[in-house]
């Protein structure tokens, strides 16, 4: 070894012996790649000044959170949501790397990814995720661990200035997901087992369709009973996508539940309409439980509401196109996950309809000429 460190003295290397001043390198990995490759010698070096992991990730996550931080896909600021699942992907990148917030960012290479994908064995998410490690995480929560390092990436190229490889993220198919919905008697139940100053806020989210966080972000002027109509817009609130601004329908059951509560409750046109505890998902979560526990329905959800809301309207023959307005979709292919469960008596009407139109028997062009035509000789 000490011929290395003569040599590399010869040869004026004296970064490299800085670095083994400062034990940024160890002499054995130096030694090593001197005597078996010479060219590795450089990686070492790369990776030695490459700027701490830990710091990089703590100064990104304050700038997601500062008036700076716009997303630069949406153009909008990162929601606390979206925050949070990132810092939660990093605790979930820093459990696999073997020096962990003390990782380099020259370690963030495509065999990372390639090694975090193979393992696939981490912290769980959520609070938990640093204290449950060797749990196989899912196609879903791998997708978003890779968005929150291509958000990253994405940063220091803009923000940062920084020059680094970007590596491939890959994304994995994920489930079409859970389709649990309530029939007419398992509402009906979950109605007279709710407590009555509840039944408003969940009477909302089984009426209309509309997504958790859009229901309480009412405000008293968004609801107006004397139109029937509910006013979801991101006047003062965050909506998931533009599509999600929309009016919904105030059907009869929601109006007399909505009267009673706005009754008492009196919000002013800025005030909330569903404040306090229907502000804390927690406290939510807790109400829907205990519930659906009284009323024997298992596996259900808050967001469950809003797939019994959508499953109903295809069983009414509700057109999907809109339907994927009443639901706020951004794209007509997040729809038609419900048409499976239309009757089908409505496909063999329309289906009846098309044999027809195919038939001659409804040539809508020919009966509007031969009106017009009959129209013009009684005019003479």
């Amino acid at each position: 070894m000490c011929r290395t460190l003569a040599a590399l003295r010869d040869a004026g290397r004296r970064d490299l012996l800085g670095l083994l001043a400062q034990h940024r390198l160890r002499l054995a990995d130096v030694h090593d790649a001197f005597l078996s490759d010479p060219g590795a010698i450089e990686h070492l070096k790369a990776k030695a000044v490459s700027p701490r992991l830990g710091d990089l990730v703590e100064r990104w996550l304050g700038w997601l959170a500062s008036p700076a931080g716009i997303s630069p896909r949406t153009r909008r600021k990162y929601s606390e949501k979206t925050r949070r699942q990132y810092e939660g992907s990093w605790n979930g990148f820093f459990s696999v790397l073997a020096c962990g917030p003390d990782a380099r960012l020259a370690d963030v290479n495509r065999g990372f990814v390639l090694e975090y994908r193979r393992l696939r064995a981490r912290a769980t998410g959520g609070k938990r995720r640093k204290t449950m490690p060797g749990r196989s995480v899912s196609a879903a929560t791998l997708n978003r661990d890779f968005a929150a390092l291509g958000a990253f990436l994405t940063w220091l190229r803009d923000i940062e200035g920084v020059a680094i490889e970007r590596p491939p993220l890959p994304r994995e198919r994920e489930s079409k997901g859970r389709e649990r919905w309530l029939s007419a008697e398992e509402l009906a139940t979950f109605q007279h087992a709710c407590p009555e100053e509840w039944w408003p806020f969940f009477a909302t989210l089984f009426y209309t369709g509309a997504r958790l966080g859009e229901v309480q972000g009412l405000r008293g002027a968004d609801v107006l009973l004397s139109a029937r109509r509910i006013s979801i817009h991101e006047a003062d609130r965050r909506v998931k996508t533009k599509e999600a601004v929309r009016d919904l329908p105030i059907a009869g059951p929601l109006e007399r539940a909505l009267g009673k509560h706005l009754a008492r409750v009196a919000p002013g046109p800025n005030d909330l309409v569903f404040g306090d505890e229907f502000q804390r998902y927690g406290i939510v979560r807790y109400v829907w439980d205990a519930t659906c526990r009284a009323a024997g329905i298992s596996g259900a959800r808050p967001h469950d509401a809003r797939h019994t809301f959508a499953v109903h309207a295809a069983q009414a023959g509700v057109p999907i196109v809109r339907m994927q307005k009443l639901l706020g979709h951004a794209t007509a292919t997040m729809t038609p996950r419900y048409m499976k469960h239309a009757p089908e008596a409505f496909l063999d009407e329309d289906a009846a309809s098309v044999a027809a139109h195919l038939g001659g028997a409804k040539n809508a062009e020919a009966e509007a000429r031969v009106t017009a035509a009959r129209r013009e000789l009684k005019q003479a």
